[in-house]
């Protein structure tokens, strides 16, 4: 089995995760799961990226937090095979961040970082020479992935909600749609 996931965090360094979305793909059978999570606190320049007030979390997370899903999802990502994400270290930083606040490791087998494997398959020029990650957007671009696409996969995978980039429901679909077909079983990061 393979996870596809993203993360929509409290910022950029491992502070908490509030919502976490993931797709799981077992032979032609796909799953997709998705939480929010309730905190204290999420700083502006976060809400202006994603949205996620944390009064707005207490209401679509039903007052849950991660430690209520963490044997859930711990045992979801042990189970797959490879984990997919784009930037994957980033989020991975995050989930470890979650899992050390209730004194666990997270533990997963085979991460695969998307932007990485695309790099030297897009080769978008740096200015300072070699080439630069793309965004996702880009190797959506690249692909000719297009929002229409990605709409409809993700209601059809998660149901109504949220159909934007920095809602990790539609980050995932975009990311399962680039990746679905890649041949990654050397490219673990």
């Amino acid at each position: 089995m393979t996870i596809y996931f993203d993360t929509e965090t409290t910022g950029l360094i491992p502070g908490r995760i509030i919502q976490l979305s993931y797709v799981m793909e077992d032979g032609d059978n796909l799953t997709a799961k998705n939480f929010f999570f309730a905190v204290d606190y999420v700083p502006e320049e976060s809400v202006k990226i994603h949205g996620f007030t944390a009064e707005k979390l207490a209401v679509l997370s039903g007052g849950k937090t991660f430690s209520d899903y963490a044997d859930e999802i711990q045992n979801d990502f042990l189970s797959a095979s490879v984990i997919i994400a784009h930037n994957v270290n980033f989020d991975l930083s995050f989930l470890t961040a979650e899992y050390s606040y209730l004194d666990e490791i997270f533990k997963y087998n085979t991460a695969v970082d998307s932007m990485k494997y695309y790099t030297p398959i897009i080769k978008l020029p740096r200015k300072s020479g070699g080439y630069k990650y793309p965004k996702l957007s880009e190797v959506a671009e690249f692909l000719d992935v297009y929002t229409y696409d990605v709409s409809k996969k993700c209601i059809e995978l998660f149901g109504k909600g949220s159909l934007s980039a920095h809602d990790a429901r539609y980050d995932t679909t975009l990311l399962y749609l680039c990746m679905k077909d890649c041949k990654i079983d050397s490219q673990a990061v």
